[in-house]
């Protein structure tokens, strides 16, 4: 398999994507996406299921590089300041979220347990989908650092909601004892992923005061993201959240949040090029056609829960009116986290027969396109671009 033809193919057309997509005023990563659709299987079959799947280093060092930086964003001066505005924001779009998706998908017809799933699923965060939107924006202000901080904690608690309420219904299903025992086995992977994350912040924090060259710093910092990811890979464990933990800890610890995403970028843009255009790739319309009432119902009640339930428990928070109207735009990017998730469920519950990827691939059909665009309409909308575009 050629793959330097194939990155080439990739890096090129989705660079002249971007292009066109911010001459259009539109997030250049909408343009990754498109054009990743438009080489995928959906259209040309340029870029084919086999390749996509091949190419999933790059996804598993894309996803790590943006979980890191995430966690940098939650240092306790900055949770300290907003401490009176994330609570109610994240409860509030959290539990409506997965009130809505549960609920409208148990009254479409489906399962008490798939719609719980799916209703938890839906509180996940695609951050591919908002990072580079707000860098490429130059995003600053409340909203931008509430948004980024809400990303983390979402993707933080969706993931252990997801563990605990799958290893719940699995244990259902094969009697009490074996279900204690699953839930347990949960707890542990949690507390695993917290350790590995933990220890890998303190490693890379040994290093940040040693002062040690950039250049050297970036292979350490690369180096122990993919360790990261390994680790997560070998045990079973989730690697975001691993990589989030590190960035926690890593901002936390030494205060240099600008020194790692100093580095980060210098090597980011490549790298979400390549990740986003592949994510549309695996995009399959033909999925989202057959699943459309289901698919549809999922958007709609995950859309109006991270907009309506960000709004409506934000009133005691300090925010202003424009930025608890808009915050919740800036959550609906949702991608390759909740597809890896979906797959997971399926293996666990039988009885959802691919209806819960199904589902949840419809979403990412329109969250992963739509939600960029909806970022970026946030970012202007409260004022907080500082590029023009």
């Amino acid at each position: 398999m050629n793959y330097p033809l194939y990155i080439a193919i990739i890096m090129l057309f989705a660079l002249i994507g971007g292009n066109i997509c911010m001459k259009a005023r539109l997030p250049s990563v909408t343009g990754f996406i498109v054009v990743g659709l438009i080489l995928g299987p959906s259209f040309t079959n340029m870029i084919n299921s086999e390749i996509v799947e091949s190419m999933s280093f790059v996804n598993e060092l894309a996803m790590g590089i943006l979980a890191i930086s995430l966690g940098a964003e939650l240092h306790w001066a900055t949770l300290k300041r907003y401490s009176k505005d994330l609570p109610p924001l994240v409860t509030g779009e959290i539990v409506l979220t997965v009130f809505m998706v549960s609920i409208l998908s148990y009254l479409f017809g489906l399962s008490v347990q798939i719609s719980i799933i799916l209703g938890v699923l839906a509180i996940t965060v695609s951050p591919s989908g908002i990072v580079p939107v707000i860098q490429e924006y130059g995003g600053k202000g409340p909203l931008t650092q509430n948004l980024l901080a809400m990303v983390a904690i979402d993707n933080l608690i969706g993931i252990m909601l997801f563990g605990i309420i799958l290893a719940l219904f699995e244990g259902f299903a094969l009697g009490a004892t074996n279900g204690s025992d699953l839930v347990l086995t949960v707890v542990a992977e949690l507390f695993g992923a917290l350790a590995v994350g933990v220890a890998s912040g303190y490693v890379i924090v040994h290093f940040l005061k040693k002062k040690v060259g950039n250049n050297q710093f970036l292979v350490i910092l690369l180096g122990m993201i993919l360790l990261n990811v390994g680790i997560a890979n070998q045990f079973r464990l989730s690697a975001m959240l691993v990589n989030i933990v590190s960035g926690i800890v890593i901002t936390n610890l030494r205060n240099r949040s600008m020194t790692l995403s100093a580095t980060i970028d210098r090597v980011q843009l490549p790298i979400i090029v390549v990740y986003m255009t592949l994510a549309g790739a695996r995009i399959d319309l033909s999925v989202a056609l057959a699943l459309a009432v289901s698919g549809g119902v999922y958007i709609i009640g995950r859309f109006a829960g991270k907009v309506i339930g960000s709004y409506l428990l934000s009133r005691t928070s300090d925010l202003t009116k424009i930025v608890r109207r808009n915050i919740g735009l800036g959550l609906t990017p949702q991608a390759g986290i909740t597809v890896g998730l979906s797959i997971l469920a399926e293996q666990k519950i039988p009885e959802a027969q691919g209806i819960i990827t199904g589902i949840v691939l419809t979403g990412v059909v329109f969250f992963q396109v739509i939600g960029p665009i909806l970022v970026a309409k946030a970012l202007n909308n409260a004022g907080e671009v500082t590029i023009n575009k």
